[in-house]
């Protein structure tokens, strides 16, 4: 009995030694998209990690791909860096950002990153097996046909920079990779591993198996859609099952998120949040996200205070007791108190946002930026977006001397030009979503979503990349 009073004692600082860190980022999946929503989509596995950690119930991310991606990885806002839209076949994340992946590597972790990087493909030196990840694996550019891995003509699948032509549908390949790389690891380390699915971004391409249990949604987008979101639900859950098999659950930090808002003309659903993937609005930033650590983290928690993706770098070094190696000042904040104890942290002025399309947060208030594609006007709203997270009071006019300080605000954030030639951010709509069947809200439908991406018309990216 007085072994066991001592191991329980002992528990929680074996816990907290060295732990492992596993970080599962979904692309585009929206509010109204994750069974513990309330969604008809059924993610078993996602509701269950959120039952076992703590729920991020404000969960902030950049509203496209690129910039969530770099914030993630350095703890910078991606305006500062260049990054305003999604990355294409030019521009990369600088060189001169240091990763979360270099300090962890350089504290002793193995790390690993497999699925979607989408942080600069032009250059061998921008890709991720250079940017401190001992192992890569999946795809370099924005979005790949989930069949042929095919992206803008060009083939985009490789591990380790060496290109890979395999069959298999490319939310199972990543899942194999990760559960395969965690069986194969080093134990004698711990390790980093980030898995980016690309599910379910665009084209909308599912299994038959996966699509059938949906025969009910009547909208074609909606229901190949919520196939997606299915498939990569099992994923999540093969990995948290080489988890457990590996006996380390409970010394794993493990977190899952979307990048952004999902598409409300491509079969996702935000409500009844308003906005969309490409904007400002809640629906187009706030996403679905949880934490979990056995132990140490309260099971079935959730925070209600604001937590952005340009925190994790200084949250998780923090959790991990290892000391940042870069040297530019951080955007984000240290949430990690927060996060175990529900401790009340000061955050000060919180900017969001590409280009078309800020919000800047303060004390409970959100001021909007926004600019609909194709116009020079641009809106300027307020909310007191604790009271209202639906945004349908804008109090611009009841609190114009607030409205005008949070201008400045943005105003005053440096700007970086842009790394390479932006990809236009997708067209978010117009109006507010409304309910609909299938739950996809009212928005310009896109049928060529449906539609896989062309077979190869050019030498595979790789081939092409410029050697440094």
């Amino acid at each position: 009995m007085l072994i066991r009073a001592l191991l329980c004692l002992a528990l929680p600082f074996i816990a907290a030694a060295d732990p492992n860190i596993v970080f599962m980022l979904v692309d585009d999946l929206g509010w109204n998209d994750v069974g513990y929503h309330g969604s008809e989509i059924r993610t078993p596995h996602i509701d269950g990690l959120v039952r076992q950690g703590v729920e991020l119930d404000r969960y902030y991310t950049f509203p496209l791909c690129s910039p969530s991606r770099a914030a993630f990885l350095t703890g910078r806002s991606p305006i500062r860096q260049g990054i305003h839209a999604p990355i294409g076949p030019q521009g990369g994340m600088p060189l001169e950002e240091h990763l979360l992946s270099e300090t962890l590597r350089a504290a002793g972790y193995q790390t690993s990153q497999t699925g979607k990087w989408h942080l600069g493909l032009e250059r061998v030196s921008w890709h991720p097996y250079r940017r401190g990840f001992d192992h890569s694996y999946g795809h370099l550019g924005a979005a790949i046909d989930y069949f042929s891995h095919n992206w803008l003509g060009g083939h985009d699948w490789h591990r380790n920079g060496d290109i890979v032509r395999e069959e298999g549908y490319s939310t199972d390949l990543i899942t194999a990779e990760a559960v395969r790389w965690i069986r194969t690891r080093n134990r004698s380390k711990p390790m980093f591993l980030y898995v980016g699915f690309n599910s379910p971004h665009t084209p909308l391409q599912a299994l038959p198996e996966d699509i059938e249990p949906y025969s009910e949604i009547g909208d074609d987008l909606r229901r190949t859609y919520a196939a997606m979101v299915t498939s990569m639900d099992s994923g999540v859950g093969k990995i948290l099952g080489a988890i457990e098999k590996e006996g380390i659950a409970d010394n794993t930090i493990v977190i899952w998120a979307s990048d952004n808002g999902g598409g409300r003309n491509v079969g996702a659903s935000n409500l009844p949040l308003r906005g969309s993937k490409g904007n400002a609005f809640e629906g187009g930033i706030r996403v679905p996200a949880t934490i979990r650590w056995p132990g140490v983290l309260e099971e079935g928690g959730k925070l209600d205070q604001m937590i952005t993706v340009q925190d994790w770098f200084q949250t998780l070094t923090t959790a991990a007791g290892v000391k940042p190696g870069n040297t530019r000042a951080f955007d984000g904040v240290d949430m990690w108190s927060a996060l175990k104890d529900g401790s009340q942290v000061d955050r000060g002025d919180t900017i969001i946002g590409v280009d078309g399309s800020y919000a800047v947060f303060r004390d409970g208030w959100k001021l909007v930026e926004f600019t609909p594609r194709g116009t020079n006007k641009t809106g300027t709203h307020l909310y007191r977006i604790t009271d209202d997270p639906n945004e349908e009071r804008d109090l611009i006019d009841v609190k114009p001397d607030l409205a005008m300080e949070l201008v400045a605000v943005l105003r005053a954030m440096p700007r970086a030009l842009s790394v390479g030639a932006d990809v236009p951010p997708p067209r978010a709509g117009r109006g507010r979503a409304k309910k609909a069947k299938g739950g996809a809200g009212r928005a310009r439908r896109n049928p060529a979503a449906l539609r896989g991406w062309p077979e190869e018309t050019r030498e595979p990216w790789l081939e092409s990349a410029i050697k440094d």
